[in-house]
């Protein structure tokens, strides 16, 4: 027997506050937006950022979507405006009503996780996952063998933090490069890199029945990265972030002050 499609339906009202409130749905579920008590008889239009068929999506981008209403009734008791939900990721929808926003709030629609040489689904309640510092790994030809052991602990997701070259600070998500693999992950007989990266991956979900992820933060750039030598006005400074020059002047009267009692001008004071 066939699963019949899933509809959930989102009453809205004026004036409510949900921009806190974030609801969960699946793919393949049809959204339906109708209108509360506060909102009949009202000229309501709604607008969300899921793209439609054959766009790409684009969180700037809003769309009106259109109403429906079956049964022509006057007191739009039946009204509804629907989304079918085949594009996992988070969506903010927005309404408003006499040219002025009414409310509006988020939406997250769920993954498909699939796994295995059969394809078969993985549920997302049903995630065990171990995280890997992507940097203590070591050279990429012993990767296997190190990440063999969460699946052999029974874990079916492994989490890396940044593959990517890392800073002079050495931080998991501090990178100079954010295109470039880890040099560190190369060994003096075989370089690494995104090819071999990728055919471990598959490996991992063809073969060990794991999915594996990672994660980067990109305002987390190196300051030795040479990408903000190119464009310094991508990184806060005293021209875009007027509000940070009390933090810099106390933070180079501190390195000063650090210079001057490392070369021993105060040490005879206590």
């Amino acid at each position: 027997m066939s699963r019949g499609k899933h509809t959930r339906v989102l009453l809205l009202n004026d004036m409510e506050k949900l921009d806190k409130t974030l609801f969960r749905l699946e793919q393949g579920y049809e959204l339906q937006f109708r209108l509360g008590p506060t909102l009949q008889g009202k000229h309501v239009t709604v607008y969300i950022n899921y793209p439609a068929a054959g766009e790409l999506f684009d969180r700037h981008k809003f769309r009106c979507l259109t109403w429906h209403n079956p049964t022509g009734k006057e007191d739009d008791s039946d009204k509804y405006c629907k989304l079918e939900l085949q594009i996992s990721g988070s969506y903010q929808y927005y309404f408003t009503h006499e040219n002025q926003k009414g409310g509006g709030g988020y939406l997250v629609v769920d993954p498909i996780l699939r796994v295995g040489a059969d394809n078969h689904v993985l549920p997302l309640d049903c995630v065990t996952l171990q995280t890997f510092l992507a940097k203590c790994l070591g050279p990429f030809d012993g990767w296997e063998d190190r990440l063999k052991v969460a699946k052999e602990s029974g874990y079916n997701m492994i989490h890396l933090t940044p593959v990517q070259k890392l800073g002079l600070s050495r931080s998991c998500y501090s990178l100079a490069d954010q295109l470039e693999v880890n040099p560190d992950f190369s060994s003096s007989s075989k370089k690494c890199s995104w090819n071999e990266m990728g055919k471990l991956v598959e490996k991992m979900k063809n073969e060990w029945n794991m999915l594996c992820i990672t994660d980067v933060v990109y305002n987390h750039t190196a300051a030795n990265s040479e990408w903000l030598t190119q464009h310094p006005e991508c990184a806060y400074n005293l021209i875009n972030s007027p509000h940070l020059k009390p933090a810099w002047l106390l933070d180079r009267a501190l390195w000063h002050f650090t210079c001057k009692v490392a070369g021993g001008k105060y040490s005879e004071k206590g």
